[in-house]
């Protein structure tokens, strides 16, 4: 539920509406399916009390997912793998041309490799904090407990995350902490994740557990007594329409990406298949995800493809610097002396240093 924060000693952002539809301020927007109980042991309290699936029964349930990016083509391979049925949707022509909001510098998990005091609750902390403390706490703990499974399935998934020498895991610090928990592959972090996502649902198809619908575009959702059992979908390839059943459906669908031109998240999402659901009942929060950053480099000419953004090369865990002396901008960076270089994140966040946000980095550029 969404009350008062009682860890980090912050109000809720959360508000509800009144009998107008007026939003009250200060009023909690109360999540009746969320569990309930001490944060720490809200998700594993639940896990429990779910009913389980042997692994026999699970090959006479049918699954569907719409889209195949990382969180649809993650989805299908797990469950297929699991030994589900499961049908999967895209709009494009394979899956492997779906997209993802998905950052190239990393993902985090709090694993703790380095032993630098990371842990589950830091996790959640420093994403309740980042989030302005807007973010729903026990899905935000959720998200921290899953981190460390995540990097597994990714490895097992064969996303090519960096290795120190001796073939471990590697990590840096990065996005505004103290500590060292960025699991990362190069520059690409996001691409590799959907190419491991990719080959794993591949993986399935070929063991017969997942059948793809290439070219197809969910037109409504099929519900019965209250929950989604099947959708309807247009074969866009020959125009026909066609009904599909299932024991449960997964909505993992962003949408026609174009929409977002030149933003930032240009590959991202309009969700096409969240509005049939949005239709049928289901709650809608946050529908546009573009990411508005004050640090984009501006748009000078129609061959962007999308707006640019200047921050990400202006903190990390080396060091960052500027000039001391306006004369000295239009020289080779290697012939400004040390004494003539400002490191100013460090002079100004003696505690972060280089690893602040990346909006007050770029601002302070």
């Amino acid at each position: 539920m969404a009350t008062t924060d009682t860890y980090l000693n912050q109000p809720s952002q959360q508000q509800s509406d009144d009998a107008h539809g007026y939003y009250t301020p200060g009023a909690p927007l109360v999540d009746e399916k969320a569990p309930t109980g001490p944060i720490a042991m809200r998700w594993t309290n639940r896990k429990f009390s779910n009913a389980l699936v042997n692994p026999a029964n699970r090959r006479k349930l049918n699954v569907i997912i719409v889209g195949t990016g990382l969180a649809g083509g993650a989805a299908a391979a797990t469950l297929g793998e699991a030994g589900y049925n499961v049908k999967s949707f895209c709009y494009q022509d394979s899956p492997r041309r779906a997209h993802s909001i998905a950052a190239q510098g990393g993902i985090n998990a709090a694993k703790n490799y380095k032993e630098d005091g990371d842990s589950v609750h830091r996790l959640f902390y420093d994403t309740v904090k980042g989030g302005d403390y807007r973010s729903r706490e026990s899905n935000v703990y959720r998200l921290a407990e899953v981190s460390t499974n995540i990097i597994d399935q990714c490895v097992a998934q064969g996303v090519p995350f960096a290795r120190e020498y001796g073939g471990l895991l590697d990590n840096r610090s990065f996005g505004g902490v103290q500590v060292s928990r960025t699991f990362y592959a190069r520059g690409q972090t996001g691409q590799q994740l959907l190419i491991g996502a990719y080959q794993a649902l591949e993986r399935q198809v070929a063991a017969g557990t997942v059948t793809t619908f290439t070219r197809h575009e969910m037109l409504e959702l099929v519900m019965v007594d209250g929950k989604a059992r099947g959708i309807i979908a247009r074969d866009m390839a020959t125009g026909e329409i066609e009904t599909h059943l299932a024991d449960a459906v997964v909505l993992a669908s962003g949408g026609y990406g174009n929409v977002f031109f030149l933003s930032t998240n240009a590959m991202g999402c309009n969700v096409t298949a969240t509005w049939r659901a949005h239709r049928k009942g289901a709650y809608m929060a946050n529908p546009c995800y573009t990411q508005i950053h004050p640090t984009c480099i501006p748009v000078s000419g129609e061959h962007q493809s999308k707006l640019t953004l200047m921050s990400e090369s202006l903190r990390n865990d080396g060091r960052i610097w500027v000039p001391k002396k306006a004369e000295d901008c239009d020289k080779d960076p290697r012939d400004i002396p040390e004494e003539d270089r400002d490191y100013y994140l460090e002079r100004i966040y003696p505690s972060f240093g280089n690893l602040v946000p990346r909006d007050i980095a770029s601002r302070q550029a």
